[in-house]
């Protein structure tokens, strides 16, 4: 009788560790810790303060905000965290930024503004076999409107850009905003706006068609803003006399574009403007930002002036951004030093 040959070593560790789960190495510790320390000393400098929220969040929490997505509300590992003859639903924290907002209605002063950062995990159930623990660092900006606290949070992201060593990293831009009053100026409903979005960020062509017939009278200005993408000024000026003469709720939001991509000017940064790119348009409300290397992202963030008083809080301006820490490490020397 012939034996069964025996299974290599890493397959028989790796079978018992949870699907999705990943030890981190010596080697891996120490870029990572380069890149935290990055991270923590620039935040720092920039009067950022670190805190650190629970592994376990009421799911109310998140489906108030809005900001569970349908697709993210899929992925979120949720339990009932049983008392006695009672429970509460939690989940394990998939997103840093809601616990974020509810630590500072918690802890509200009469301070103007409060600047939050953190490196800590978040857990996504993911069915394909990736990763399904994710250390992200970020960074929470309370109280300061737009333009004033994108423009912050974006020298900011540069800054911890060129920290870890990233060579001109690009931005894109959008604006939820603009999306949002092109498609109540079509006359869309709620519910059929976000509908139309999750078709246009599939890339369904048709939608765009559909939307051009049910608004005929500002057919150029929706295709430039569906259709067009730009990387100068000349862009949004030309956005601005086309769109805003059709539809003239978008004048504020192509005005803040207007403020980021001057102060990306001013630090010679390169940027594209994809004014109908912005992802999960309900939880959004102003400019979002992702950079990316190479055409791989770095890091993303936005504007969710609507957050705190989503989760009972009192209204407060709100914007932030997150990053992958395990892909940041790759940027970094185990010494410290940027790559």
């Amino acid at each position: 009788m012939t034996n069964a040959p025996t299974p290599p070593a890493r397959a028989r560790t790796e079978a018992l560790r949870s699907r999705g789960m990943h030890d981190l190495d010596p080697s891996t510790l120490a870029a990572f810790r380069a890149a935290e320390r990055a991270f923590l000393d620039v935040t720092t400098a920039a009067g950022f303060q670190e805190i650190r929220t629970p592994s376990l969040e009421p799911l109310h929490l998140y489906t108030s905000s809005g900001a569970l997505s349908p697709q993210l509300l899929d992925r979120v590992y949720s339990f009932l965290d049983w008392d006695g003859w009672s429970g509460e639903r939690v989940v394990l924290r998939p997103d840093s930024t809601v616990p974020a907002a509810r630590w500072f209605e918690e802890h509200r002063t009469a301070e103007a503004s409060s600047r939050l950062c953190y490196v800590q995990p978040v857990y996504r159930f993911d069915a394909a076999g990736g990763d399904r623990e994710v250390w992200q660092c970020g960074v929470e900006l309370f109280g300061v409107p737009a333009p004033e606290g994108d423009v912050e949070l974006l020298r900011l992201a540069l800054d911890f850009a060129a920290r870890l060593g990233i060579q001109a990293p690009r931005v894109d831009l959008a604006h939820a905003g603009l999306v949002r009053a092109a498609l109540e100026a079509a006359g869309l409903d709620r519910d059929r706006q976000v509908e139309v979005y999750d078709r246009l960020l599939a890339g369904d062509t048709t939608a765009v068609e559909q939307l051009l017939q049910s608004h005929p009278q500002g057919s150029s200005s929706l295709r430039l803003l569906f259709g067009v993408d730009g990387d100068t000024a000349g862009y949004l000026a030309n956005l601005r006399a086309t769109l805003v003469a059709a539809v003239p709720d978008a004048g504020a939001a192509v005005a803040e574009l207007e403020a980021v991509a001057a102060a990306l000017d001013a630090v010679g940064a390169s940027y594209r403007v994809r004014p109908a790119a912005a992802r999960n348009f309900e939880y959004y409300t102003g400019v979002t930002f992702v950079l990316t290397v190479d055409g791989r992202e770095c890091l993303a963030g936005g504007r969710y002036d609507r957050l705190v008083e989503a989760i009972g809080g009192a209204p407060a301006p709100a914007s932030g951004f997150a990053a992958d820490m395990l892909g940041l490490a790759a940027f970094s020397r185990p010494d410290g030093m940027p790559a």
